[in-house]
């Protein structure tokens, strides 16, 4: 990916709030993504596959500390929009 396209997918990543992500990245993303934010928490969740050059990350934004309260706020957050979803799509089935 593109240097200037992975920054943007970063960012977008972690747009409105949202501190918590899961991101399929390959090596040289996760130093970009490390370089933008040093002090994430990043976990590697899985290994990349013979073939691909990527692999599973959990990343946080947000110091250990505070990441229980952020992280239930996210959830709330996913909650409403989850909501609005299936409410603008029985709108959409009705028409």
């Amino acid at each position: 990916m593109p240097e200037r396209t992975f920054d943007r997918f970063l960012h977008d990543s972690f747009r409105e709030g949202i501190y918590y992500r899961e991101l399929r990245l390959s090596d040289q993303e996760l130093a970009a993504l490390r370089s933008c934010y040093p002090k994430a928490t990043v976990k590697r969740t899985s290994e990349a596959v013979a073939g691909r050059s990527k692999a599973w990350y959990e990343v946080c934004l947000i110091p250990a500390g505070n990441s229980r309260e952020t992280m239930r706020q996210e959830n709330e957050r996913l909650k409403r929009e989850l909501l609005l979803l299936k409410q603008q799509r029985t709108i959409e089935k009705s028409r």
